[in-house]
C-alpha cells in the first residue's frame, strides 16, 4: 500500500473507532554524538505531520521488500549525506566503535535495539490521529556536520541528556509523541548506550 492511501485510510479508521486498524513498518534512530548530546531535528512546519515539532534526527517508512537494516543505512545517507555501520550484536558495537571512533564524522556507526508494534499519536493536518507503527528502534554515534537536505526539516539541535529530562518537562507540548515515548521506554537502554563512550578499549 502506498503511503498516502495507508495514512488516509488510518485517519479515517481513527475518526471513526478511536484506534487503528493496520500498522506500517518503521525505523527509528536515536543518534548522538560522542560527546553525549543527542542530535534532534524541528520537522518544517510544511510537513503534514507532526509540523514544527522538535523530532528524532532520522526516521522512515520501510518500503516493500527491503530490511530494516537496508532502510536504515539508506535513511542515514539521505538524512546525513553519509554511509552508516548497522550492527546487531552489542559487542560487535562495542568493538566497532572503538575502532571507528575517530571517523565518526564521516560515518555513522549504529546499533539494533528492538522491534515492537507500537500506537503512536500524531498530529495530521491539524488532528491527532493514531497510528500503529511496527519499529524497528536504533541507537547511534555520529560526529560529523549536518545540513538537512531537504524541506522537511527546518533546523537541527543538539541536547545534552540531562537538559533535554528538563526541557521535556517544562515544555512536552514542544517534542513529538514518537520522541517522547521512545525516550521513556528506552531511558535505562540509552543510559547503558553512553556509557561506551567513557570505556577504554580492550
Amino acid at each position: 500500500m502506498k503511503r498516502e492511501e495507508f495514512y488516509r485510510k488510518q485517519k479515517r479508521a481513527s475518526n471513526k473507532t478511536g484506534k487503528p486498524t493496520n500498522a506500517c513498518e518503521t525505523i527509528q534512530i536515536l543518534l548522538f554524538t560522542p560527546d553525549k548530546e543527542l542530535i534532534l531535528q524541528k520537522r518544517s512546519l510544511e510537513k503534514k505531520h507532526n509540523p514544527g515539532l522538535i523530532d528524532k534526527a532520522i526516521g522512515g517508512h520501510v518500503t516493500f521488500g527491503f530490511t530494516p537494516t537496508y532502510t536504515t543505512m539508506s535513511e542515514t545517507l539521505q538524512e546525513l549525506n553519509v554511509p552508516s555501520f548497522v550492527l546487531d550484536s552489542k559487542e560487535d558495537f562495542r568493538k566497532t566503535f572503538h575502532l571507528l571512533k575517530n571517523y565518526l564524522d564521516r560515518s555513522a556507526l549504529i546499533q539494533f535495539v528492538e522491534s515492537d508494534i507500537i500506537v503512536f499519536e500524531k498530529i495530521i493536518q491539524k488532528k491527532i490521529v493514531k497510528i500503529a507503527n511496527k519499529s524497528h528502534f536504533y541507537l547511534g554515534f555520529y560526529n560529523g556536520s549536518i545540513k538537512p537536505i531537504d524541506k522537511e526539516s527546518s533546523g537541527v539541535l543538539y541536547y545534552k541528556w540531562n537538559a533535554l529530562q528538563k526541557e521535556m518537562k517544562v515544555s512536552p507540548e514542544l517534542f513529538t509523541y514518537d520522541l517522547k515515548y521512545f525516550l521513556k521506554r528506552y531511558r535505562k537502554k540509552i543510559e547503558s548506550f553512553l556509557k561506551i563512550v567513557d570505556e577504554k578499549n580492550k
